[in-house]
């Protein structure tokens, strides 16, 4: 049967290898991605732990037990904290600590006070449990749903972490049925050459899992600097064109329309208050809209101040009425700035054009952007079709 203590050292020496891969992703991934930090940081205490564990009997036993214990499960509340940051939520660091901690004093009673083993391995792998069940709901809870964002690594992720939950499980149900076997944490019992060998390529796996997760989410966020302005946050024009450029070919089955929208006297803005406050408006401007569109009607930076909407499935007369619906949005939402400036009132000019049938898309933005021009001709502040 093989020996526990050597599991372990090979726990300890994939952990330390894990730990130096993650604390080599570049500083600006682990400070861009919540999470990574706190991952790699727990696989360094998990080799630690692992490295103390397999020492027993050759080092006092402050370091061996008390230190490695609080090593271990300290390991596991970093992963629990990760994970809420990784999905952007507050790490709990008090909760998380104070459990640790009071599992720890319990643990030091049992060993020092009271010599019951069983009572130990109950407290450890409960908590142990409890934590990455917690972290692994927090997976399935949090990931991704959009249908262009992959789903395995989570479900990599979690699943690994349930089938640690489930050996842990099964440790603590043989401490309570036969609580005197072994007589040690590092006897070679099937319980323990299970527990140990398991969480030792469970380990693993959970670390690729962080891996596999981190790299999802870089590739969300590329994708995301690549498809969106970096200033106002909508749609770049190239994205919106292309989806233009999709729904003209499904023409032949349902309408779609294009918005071209201008702030109107927006140089003015930019010359009076400083082209920071014309930022500021761009972002103000792009926040109202959203709130005025659907999910399926993206909106695009067209260039400078001027923005295109595509309004799927929606013939001339509906897109007039959105139109004329986002202009008096605009209209009663004046951008109020901090200080003492008074609030800059903001108009825009709305050009209209629905796709006609064999019509390229160059035509159609060309009608787009000369009913737009008949806007501002006509007094600005107003929706024409073209």
């Amino acid at each position: 049967m093989l020996d526990p203590r050597s599991i372990i050292f090979i726990l300890s020496a994939l952990s330390l290898l894990m730990a130096v891969v993650l604390f080599a992703m570049p500083r600006s991934v682990r400070e861009r991605v919540g999470g990574a930090r706190y991952w790699s940081s727990a696989m360094l205490m998990v080799a630690t732990a692992s490295l103390l564990y397999g020492l027993r009997g050759m080092i006092p036993d402050f370091f061996s037990l008390t230190l490695a214990n609080f090593a271990g499960l300290g390991s596991i509340a970093l992963i629990c904290a990760g994970g809420r940051c990784f999905f952007e939520r507050p790490p709990r660091h008090a909760a998380l600590l104070g459990s640790v901690l009071l599992a720890n004093a319990l643990m030091f009673y049992f060993f020092h006070v009271e010599d019951r083993l069983a009572v130990r391995v109950v407290i450890f792998s409960s908590l142990s449990a409890a934590l990455m069940a917690y972290f692994g709901l927090d997976v399935l809870r949090h990931r991704p749903r959009q249908p262009d964002r992959a789903q395995f690594p989570y479900l990599f992720t979690a699943g690994s972490v349930f089938i640690d939950v489930a050996i842990s499980g099964l440790r603590i149900l043989n401490a309570l049925a036969m609580p005197t076997q072994g007589g040690d944490f590092l006897a070679p019992t099937p319980i323990n050459v299970l527990y140990f060998s398991t969480h030792s390529l469970l380990a693993i796996c959970i670390s690729v899992g962080f891996i596999l997760m981190l790299n999802d989410r870089l590739h969300a966020l590329l994708m995301h600097q690549l498809s969106h302005d970096a200033l106002t946050n909508a749609y770049t024009r190239r994205i919106v064109v292309d989806m233009a450029t999709r729904e003209l070919a499904a023409g032949a089955r349902k309408p779609a329309s294009l918005l071209l929208l201008d702030i109107d006297h927006f140089k003015r803005v930019n010359d009076e208050r400083g082209h920071q406050t014309g930022d500021e408006v761009l972002k103000h401007v792009v926040r109202v809209l959203i709130g005025g569109l659907r999910a399926n009607e993206p909106l695009g930076r067209y260039g400078g101040e001027e923005f295109i909407v595509l309004l799927r499935g929606t013939d001339l007369d509906t897109a007039l009425q959105v139109g004329e619906r986002l202009r008096a949005r605009i209209a009663a939402s004046p951008y109020r700035g901090g200080g003492d400036a008074d609030p800059q009132a903001i108009t825009v000019s709305i050009g209209v054009a629905t796709a006609r049938p064999d019509e390229t898309l160059e035509q159609w933005l060309r009608r787009t952007d000369t009913a737009l021009y008949d806007a501002k001709r006509h007094g600005r502040n107003c929706v024409v079709a073209g």
